[in-house]
């Protein structure tokens, strides 16, 4: 899995781009500096039209299309790709979540845990209500913002790359760490790794006529912030209940395990194998979950029991939660066994 780009001229508003997929198929584009928006694609490869185009052809057109914005970030410093889908910049807010201690991280993640809560437990009413018509599809989704500033990693992505500095590591506690250590290190003296986390809403799908499925909202991601979120959770709830609370270990290990499956669909959407260290199973990105359902290209990545090849599964170290060798947090490593076991099975 291998995309290609070149610039190919400039104005005082656009970049142009010759891209060459993972089809070998090459497209020219036309990026708007200012936000990214591809202003003209020519290409001889697919159908132009939605309803023409098989699930995979989509899948080519969108990732060309991610990676030509992409591109020119890297190349350029423009701000053509979104923080929160910038495989990198996911990378540090991973990092920043994992500098938060527990306190830290329930005074920021409080809410959103009561929400994750809520759909374990029945007993907990949720800060937002999922509508009862409700039919598949149901994201928590709040916006975390960095104490970071994505403006430095534009002015010189190659230094602040996390590559750097998780080459090689295949151990979810090792990952977490050394992008910890990254993060802490670039912080300003009394800032705090994350500014703020905004309130939740549901993402869910209704059947609309004719068997089609439409997506509402329900709830505001409302915060202070006047910048792009530099991420997004978007965790599904578990098809299990639990007669306890998650503790906030937990809590903050399941945010880390979605934010790392972020990564690996971040790199994905660009049409690009992620780097190994992020090569691992479980959901990340919602508009990624629904692709790898529906284009036979993808495998499918956001299930934490597959097996390919490459890719590992969440959790190490069973055998010391089912010997009660777990018992709080000096047993860290043992963390993303606990959560698979008690959410997922294994």
């Amino acid at each position: 899995m291998k995309m290609n780009g070149k610039i190919t001229g400039e104005t005082d508003d656009l970049i142009g781009l010759s891209i060459i997929d993972n089809n070998n198929e090459e497209h020219v584009l036309d990026v708007r500096k200012t936000d990214g928006e591809i202003t003209a694609h020519d290409q001889d490869a697919y159908p132009y039209q939605a309803a023409k185009q098989s699930s995979n052809e989509a899948v080519h057109l969108e990732q060309t299309h991610t990676y030509a914005k992409y591109y020119v970030q890297r190349e350029r410093g423009y701000p053509t790709l979104e923080p929160r889908l910038t495989p990198e910049w996911i990378a540090h807010a991973l990092g920043a979540v994992f500098a938060l201690d527990f306190d830290e991280f329930a005074e920021y993640f409080g809410e959103y845990a009561h929400q994750y809560h809520s759909s374990l437990r029945p007993t907990i009413d949720p800060i937002v209500e999922v509508p009862e018509n409700a039919g598949g599809g149901i994201v928590f989704r709040a916006d975390v913002f960095l104490g970071l500033d994505f403006q430095e990693y534009l002015d010189n992505p190659e230094e602040m790359d996390p590559l750097d500095h998780v080459e090689g590591i295949t151990d979810d506690y090792d990952l977490v760490t050394a992008l910890r250590e990254m993060v802490t290190e670039r912080l300003d003296e009394g800032t705090d790794p994350i500014e703020e986390v905004s309130a939740v809403d549901v993402l869910y799908q209704t059947k609309g006529p004719g068997g089609t499925v439409d997506e509402e909202t329900v709830g505001e991601r409302s915060h202070t912030q006047d910048r792009p979120a530099d991420a997004q959770l978007q965790m599904t709830p578990p098809q299990t209940t639990l007669d306890n609370d998650l503790s906030t270990e937990i809590i903050q290990g399941l945010v880390l395990h979605h934010l790392t499956c972020q990564v690996r669909d971040a790199y994905l959407r660009l049409g690009i194998e992620p780097p190994e260290p992020f090569r691992i199973l479980g959901q990340g990105l919602y508009e990624q979950t629904i692709r790898y359902q529906h284009a036979d290209m993808y495998e499918p990545y956001h299930l934490t029991d597959a097996e390919i090849e490459g890719y590992r599964q969440p959790g190490f170290n069973t055998g010391a939660i089912e010997s009660g060798a777990l018992t709080g947090p000096s047993q860290a490593k043992t963390l993303t066994g606990l959560i698979k076991r008690a959410l997922f099975g294994g």
